[in-house]
């Protein structure tokens, strides 16, 4: 069930014969969740982290009367590391679609440091790159227009997915609504549809059901200005 926690980290960081046998023997709980399904809730005090090993988990913040989508997580992604030290939740993880969670205790997980103290190393990281990600996402809320924050969404997520090897051709699955991609890009869904179709037009996104394809992906980069390098992925050797 580590599986793409295992390619997640080996994509941006490596990891030795040990790492990866020691985190393959790491205790867990599967539990399968439903769409809307939420794992935690804000005020919620956590004992576990969840490793997503399918489908899509947001965070997301009630901030008056509307629901703000704080950021998307896919396969491999750990989005409440952050609890091993801040146990007590200030938003909620829910699940999009349905997906399946290895729930590992957060004993276990400083068991682990303790016997394998370079993946100490390698967890901080990830939560350093989250946090890249996260104030990538707000200069994007706040500098860029409308199409360009969809795209980079999209851009975002072929990188992420292609990293635990969840990128088919350019395509993937993706069970999120307008809606969602409103929220999350600070947009009415009214605009998001526009928005879509304006992309949709330019021959950039084909979405059909829950699948996702991108007939261009470099000219939609180039549209979004996308720079993965927040992403830090490991540079590829020939």
């Amino acid at each position: 069930m580590h599986q793409r926690l295992i390619a997640r980290l080996q994509s941006v960081a490596g990891l030795s014969q040990d790492e990866r046998a020691a985190l393959n023997a790491l205790p867990h709980t599967v539990r399968t969740l439903g769409d809307q399904e939420s794992i935690l809730k804000e005020g919620d005090r956590a004992l576990n982290c969840v490793a997503l090993t399918s489908g899509f988990l947001y965070r997301r913040k009630i901030v008056g009367d509307r629901s703000q989508i704080l950021s998307l997580h896919v396969p491999g992604d750990i989005p409440d590391l952050m609890t091993l030290y801040l146990p007590t939740m200030d938003h909620d993880l829910i699940s999009v679609g349905r997906s399946t969670v290895a729930t590992v205790p957060h004993a276990a997980l400083k068991s682990l440091f303790d016997k394998q103290p370079s993946l100490v190393h390698t967890f901080w990281r990830e939560t350093l790159i989250d946090a890249a990600i996260f104030r990538h996402w707000v200069g994007n809320l706040g500098a860029l227009d409308a199409i360009r924050r969809v795209a980079q969404l999209f851009c975002e997520l072929a990188v992420r997915l292609e990293f635990v090897g969840l990128l088919n051709q350019d395509s993937f699955t993706f069970p999120l609504t307008q809606a969602d991609i409103g929220s999350a890009c600070g947009l009415s869904t009214v605009h998001t549809n526009r928005t879509l179709q304006a992309l949709r037009k330019r021959k950039l996104l084909e979405w059909r059901g829950e699948t996702v394809s991108l007939p261009n992906r470099t000219e939609l980069e180039a549209l979004a200005e996308f720079n993965p390098d927040y992403l830090q992925r490991k540079a590829r050797t020939a």
